[in-house]
């Protein structure tokens, strides 16, 4: 037999160890597959920031060139007056590093060193059809070094009068457009054209490739590890995101993530050596093994003292049940003595003992529980009262007292006795008292009688409960209709659960707080706080939440001039659903059931306020509808309200989950969107909208589209700065051909 044990613990201690191991394994596996994926959304935020960086710099060079365009067409009337504003321009600025002017005839006119020649690029065919733009990069006729050209047409009267382009020369090395978050100079970093011929770089002592063309090395130069060329190659024709890992030659791993910089089809290509990855790793798990170690010799040591703590316990545990087996026989003689009369319930037997008592012989009931209706023991109407208490402290075993009347020991049906019953653990068995309590059931009944509750009698309350702050104890109370008289009820958390089980949810705590003892006494006393609250209660008849008020009163008991708290509740659904109906209706534009314009700015500068985290992705957005006007001139206003209940609904679809959207009136709508994963995905969002707006049918071939301003929140606290650069924004789209959306830089002009 003993060796039996022992092969036992040995087979569990086996498996213990076993556990362990795998544990501990699972938990580096875990933290290693962590640590990579870590460094891959570093790796991504790196590439995604500098591909900002360049689509930003280069939109804002558009911008700018677009605002000198304006300002030739303004100013000019000869050639000299061109040659002044684009001299002042270059000494003013760093974007560019020169600008040109093309005429009519494709000549190129450099005015600050005296130069001309005949262009013969295909974008100044383009830039001299209307179009504006940025080039590839492509080798310059004028001095043979690699530029990218900015373009945009200058009109004068209505027609293209020529145009101006800026040059950007290109370095290579050049890390003003680079994320200089770079892995401590440990990655590269290539930005390409949509052939693959590099733009711009940063190198490091890792860095292998010193080409031009970065997309014919990964065609033809690598092995990969997880990702193709040709998987590379399908995402830039879909404008997707992506990650390879290759090998270069011998013992050259690397992890590549590629994405798009949303010009020209320029991809930015981020490279980091898998080493990095395999470091992190290797600290990682030797930090975890020494874990793993301090953590064995930790259980170790608790496991010692939890052995040792454990005995101890045992040992007072064995002088408790001494001591308690005296107690017992102690609480039998003491319950022997009292002049109240006496009981003693077996569980197992279900059996009920009655001690003699003044001329009463000793009476024992088997069968007891199962046979109660036959016995006659206690009244009809307590008969379940009985029972249910019976199974309540053998559940639980705690102490309980209830009233009821025993027509079995009073020999009559007017008698009302107080039981009080404890559990014996040792016997299993149940002990209990009955004490005459006839002249204080008597006494709450009057109460029934009393003035201070025919106020909640007559005022149909749903419920109804009356407490005497001074014993703390609930003295009467009524639920559906029907009066509780109550001795020994404490007014504690207990009973006030019995109300907040009832309550909504969300209402729960409110309710908690309300009934909260101390605060009704400082209601009474110092008359600070409410005395009424309305909440959400289930009704059961009715199978659903109804809104009811509990309100608050305090009566002096005309018999002892003790003091009561009053509290009864009323029904005021159809009231208060009246009341949030109207609420409802006071915030929301008639039309399209969106927010008005006050309850929007309300909502946006809250949460500005409470709310506004510097890593929270958050955007302001006004939505225009072009040309709206007309449409609602020739098919009729009530045709243009459907479009705009249409647009409503399609914003809502786009915006509902973490935004609020609003109407100011006519075609004009607003959006408040927080809590986004990106600006990335805010700017998605627009472009859906835009393509739904757009998809909707008009009679007669009207078309429907719309301008989008946005801008991003970063430390704004009041919706009017948000709604400002929106307007500027949205000024931009409706000036560069509508139907787009355009996103506001601090940098730009504000008189755009």
């Amino acid at each position: 037999m003993r060796n039996k044990k022992k092969l036992l613990r040995i087979i569990v201690i086996v498996i213990l160890i076993v556990f362990t191991i795998f544990s501990f394994y699972d938990f580096i596996h875990l933290t290693n597959q962590f640590n990579t994926n870590t460094t891959l959304d570093h790796l991504k935020d790196v590439g995604k920031e500098t591909a900002n960086n360049y689509n930003q710099k280069f939109t804002t060079m558009s911008q700018y060139l677009k605002i000198t365009s304006r300002l030739i067409e303004e100013e000019y009337n000869s050639e000299k007056d061109i040659s002044d504003i684009l001299s002042n321009l270059e000494k003013n600025q760093i974007m560019f590093q020169r600008l040109w002017y093309v005429d009519n005839n494709k000549i190129v006119h450099n005015y600050k060193e005296k130069i001309e020649f005949k262009a013969v690029n295909n974008y100044v065919d383009l830039m001299l059809e209307g179009q504006s733009g940025i080039t590839d990069p492509f080798e310059s006729p004028y001095n043979h070094k690699l530029v990218i050209v900015v373009y945009n047409p200058i009109y004068k009267d209505g027609s293209i009068h020529g145009g101006i382009i800026g040059i950007v020369e290109i370095n290579d090395e050049n890390r003003d457009l680079i994320y200089n978050d770079v892995f401590n100079n440990e990655a590269y970093v290539f930005a390409t054209a949509s052939d693959g011929h590099i733009i711009s770089k940063i190198k490091n002592h890792n860095t292998i490739y010193d080409g031009d063309n970065y997309l014919e090395f990964l065609k033809s130069h690598v092995n990969y590890i997880d990702g193709s060329y040709e998987e590379i190659n399908d995402n830039i024709k879909k404008n997707k995101s992506g990650y390879v890992t290759y090998d270069y030659k011998s013992n050259q791993s690397r992890i590549v993530y590629y994405t798009p910089v949303k010009i020209n089809n320029w991809y930015v290509f981020t490279v980091i050596s898998r080493d990095i990855v395999i470091q992190k790793n290797e600290q990682t798990n030797h930090i975890a093994f020494m874990l793993i170690i301090k953590i064995i010799i930790v259980f170790i040591v608790l496991t010692i003292l939890i052995v040792l703590y454990f005995r101890k316990i045992n040992k007072i545990n064995k002088d408790i049940n001494k001591k308690l087996e005296a107690s017992n026989r102690k609480i039998d003689v003491i319950l022997k003595q009292t002049n109240d009369r006496i009981f003693e319930y077996s569980i197992d037997k279900d059996s009920l003992t009655l001690d003699a008592w003044n001329d009463y012989p000793k009476v024992m009931l088997n069968s007891f529980l199962s046979n109660l209706h036959n016995y006659n023991f206690v009244s009809k109407e307590h008969e379940n009262l009985l029972k249910e208490k019976f199974r309540e402290i053998i559940d639980n075993k705690n102490k309980i007292v209830f009233d009821a009347k025993f027509p079995y020991i009073s020999k009559d049906d007017k008698t009302w006795f107080h039981v009080s019953i404890i559990y014996i653990e040792e016997n299993h068995k149940l002990i209990g008292t009955l004490k005459n309590s006839t002249e204080e059931m008597e006494e709450y009944n009057i109460l029934l009688q009393d003035h201070m509750f025919k106020n909640a009698i007559y005022s149909n309350a749903l419920a109804m409960f009356a407490v005497n702050l001074k014993s703390k104890k609930v003295v009467i109370y009524q639920m559906d209709g029907y009066y509780h008289n109550a001795i020994d009820v404490e007014y504690n958390d207990q009973f006030i659960s019995i109300l907040e089980s009832k309550a909504y949810s969300s209402d729960k705590e409110r309710v908690k707080r309300f009934f909260n003892y101390d605060r009704i006494q400082n209601l009474y006393h110092h008359h600070e706080g409410i005395n009424r609250i309305d909440y959400r209660s289930y009704n059961e008849k009715l199978d659903k939440y109804v809104w009811i008020r509990y309100r608050i009163q305090f009566e002096r008991q005309s018999s002892n001039n003790e003091l009561l708290m009053i509290a009864y509740a009323n029904n005021i659904n159809e009231e208060k659903l009246k009341q949030l109906e109207n609420e409802f209706k006071a915030q929301r534009d008639g039309l399209t059931g969106l927010y008005n314009r006050q309850t929007f700015n309300q909502l946006v500068d809250t949460y500005l306020k409470n709310n506004n985290s510097a890593i929270c992705y958050n955007a302001y957005m006004i939505v225009d509808l072009d040309n709206f006007k007309k449409i609602n001139d020739t098919l009729g206003h009530s045709y243009g309200d459907q479009i705009i209940q249409k647009v409503a609904k399609i914003l809502e679809e786009n915006c509902y989950d973490n935004g609020y959207i609003g109407r100011f009136g006519g075609d004009e709508f607003v959006i408040f969107l927080y809590n986004q994963e990106s600006y990335a995905m805010i700017e998605n969002k627009a472009r859906q909208i835009l393509k739904q707006i757009d998809s909707i049918e008009i009679e007669r071939n009207f078309e429907c589209s719309a301008s989008i301003g946005i801008t991003f929140v970063k430390n704004e606290k009041s919706h009017s700065y948000l709604f400002d650069k929106c307007d500027q924004a949205l000024y931009v789209c409706k000036n560069s051909g509508k139907n787009r959306f355009y996103v506001f830089n601090d940098n730009e002009d504000t008189d755009l």
